[in-house]
C-alpha cells in the first residue's frame, strides 16, 4: 500500500479496503498532506488499522541501507510515521534489505527522549526557531513509557492534574503563535481545553493499552499531536466538495476572506475502540469485532461511552464533566471530530452565549465507513 502525500481523510478512508489486504506499507519521505484537517491523526489510525490487520506488516522505506536512518528519523517525526515504525512487524530498505526494529527505533531515540522530558520544541521537527507541530506520545513498553508531560509517580505512573495540563497547552501554543495569537487564545478560554485534553488522555490511558481481554497490546500508543496551521480562501475552496462541513467552519471564522490560522489537537491511540471497549464491559463478553454488531448499536456504545468516561472516571483528572468540556468547546469556536470503530462523528461550535449541548452529527454522511482501530479525536480552534 503507497500513501501519497496528497491525501485528505476521504481518501484515506477510501484505502482502508486495500489496507486490509495489503501487508506492506509505504509512507514519502514528506508529509505535507493535501488535507485541511486532522489528515495526519487520520493516517496514524490507518496506519495502525494496517498493522493490526496482519500477523506481520512490513514497513518499505523509499531509501537503501546507506540513507535509511534520515529517512527513519523524518518519519519519526510525524504521528503518521511514528505509528508505522513501532507497530510495524519489520522494517526494509527499497532493495528489501532487513533493518532491525532496535536499530530503527535507536535512530528515533532523540525524539523519545524529548517526549519524556517535555522537551516540546524538539519533539516534530528541527526546522526553524518556532515548531508548527508538537508530538507527545506513550510507547507500550518502552523504557520510558510513561512520558513527563502525561504522568507522575515514577513506579507507580498517575495522569497528572486539568492545572498540568492547561500548562501544557499554554506551552505548546507560547511555541507555536505570536504573542499576539497566545494573548487571542487566552482570552478565547484556551486554558479550559486543558482540562479536555487531560480527560481524553486519561481515557486513552485507561482503555487503549490493552485490548477486550484485558491484555496489553505488544506495540501500541497513545498520545497527542498538535499542530498549528494555516488554510487560505482558495485552498478551502478546493477541499469544499470533499470537505464540507469544515469548509463551512473555515469560512465563518476566515480573517477577512483571506485565511484562517488554527491550533489542531489531536488525541490518538491504538485501542480497541470506544465501542468494543464499552460493550465488552456492559456486556461482560469480549467484542472481538464489530462485524456482527448493528451500526446503530455501535452509535449508541460509542456516544454513551463517550459521555459517561468523560463525566464519571475515577482519576485524579475527573471533575471536567462533558457539560463543561462542551461549554469550553463552543467558547473556544471548535470544530471537533471523533474517529472509532466504523463511527466518524464531527460538530461545529459557533461560540454561542446560552448552554450548547454535545450533539454531534455523522460525518460519512450515507457512507458506510470500515471498521478502524483506536480512536481519534481532533479538536480545531481559530486563533484569528
Amino acid at each position: 500500500m503507497n500513501i501519497s502525500k496528497n491525501l485528505n481523510t476521504y481518501e484515506i478512508e477510501d484505502l482502508y479496503a486495500e489496507s486490509q489486504q495489503d501487508d506492506s506499507l509505504r509512507l514519502p519521505k514528506s508529509m505535507s498532506h493535501g488535507g485541511p484537517l486532522g489528515v495526519d491523526a487520520a493516517l496514524a489510525q490507518l496506519v495502525i488499522s494496517w498493522a493490526r490487520a496482519h500477523e506481520t506488516s512490513e514497513l518499505h522505506l523509499y531509501a537503501g541501507a546507506e540513507s535509511a536512518s534520515e529517512q527513519i528519523s523524518l518519519l519519526g517525526r510525524n504521528a503518521a510515521g511514528l505509528a508505522a515504525l513501532i507497530m510495524s512487524s519489520y522494517i526494509v530498505t527499497e532493495k528489501h534489505e532487513t533493518i532491525a526494529k532496535r536499530d530503527a527505533l535507536t535512530v528515533i531515540r532523540p525524539l523519545i527522549e524529548a517526549m519524556y522530558e517535555g522537551d516540546l520544541r524538539n519533539t516534530a521537527h528541527d526546522r526553524g526557531a518556532r515548531p508548527n507541530v508538537i508530538n507527545l506520545f506513550s510507547i507500550n513498553f518502552a523504557k520510558r513509557e510513561f512520558i513527563k508531560p502525561f504522568y507522575y509517580g515514577g513506579s507507580t505512573p498517575h495522569i497528572h492534574s486539568h492545572a498540568s495540563f492547561a500548562s501544557l497547552i499554554e506551552m505548546s501554543s507560547a511555541l507555536m503563535h505570536t504573542k499576539q495569537e497566545k494573548n487571542f487564545l487566552h482570552r478565547s478560554g484556551l486554558p479550559a481545553l486543558g482540562s479536555v485534553l487531560a480527560e481524553l488522555i486519561a481515557n486513552a490511558d485507561q482503555h487503549s493499552v490493552t485490548d477486550v481481554y484485558g491484555v496489553k497490546y505488544k506495540k501500541g500508543l497513545r498520545g497527542t499531536s498538535v499542530k498549528a496551521s494555516r488554510i487560505n480562501n482558495e485552498d478551502i475552496q478546493k477541499h469544499s466538495d470533499k470537505e464540507p462541513q469544515f469548509a463551512l467552519f473555515v469560512m465563518r471564522n476566515m480573517l477577512k476572506g483571506e485565511h484562517l490560522d488554527f491550533l489542531e489537537i489531536s488525541v490518538i491511540d491504538s485501542g480497541p475502540g470506544l465501542a468494543r471497549r464499552w460493550l465488552s464491559a456492559k456486556k461482560g463478553v469480549p467484542v472481538a469485532d464489530l462485524i456482527e454488531l448493528p451500526l446503530e448499536e455501535e452509535l449508541s456504545a460509542t456516544l454513551e461511552c463517550f459521555k459517561k468516561h468523560i463525566t464519571t472516571k475515577d482519576s485524579a483528572t475527573s471533575g471536567m464533566g462533558l457539560h463543561n468540556a462542551v461549554q469550553a468547546l463552543n467558547k473556544l469556536k471548535a470544530y471537533v471530530r471523533l474517529r472509532t470503530g466504523r463511527v466518524c462523528l464531527y460538530q461545529a461550535f459557533q461560540g454561542h452565549d446560552q448552554v450548547v449541548e454535545y450533539n454531534p452529527k455523522n460525518w460519512s454522511g450515507d457512507r458506510e465507513l470500515m471498521a478502524a482501530e483506536g480512536t481519534v479525536f481532533t479538536i480545531c480552534i481559530p486563533v484569528n
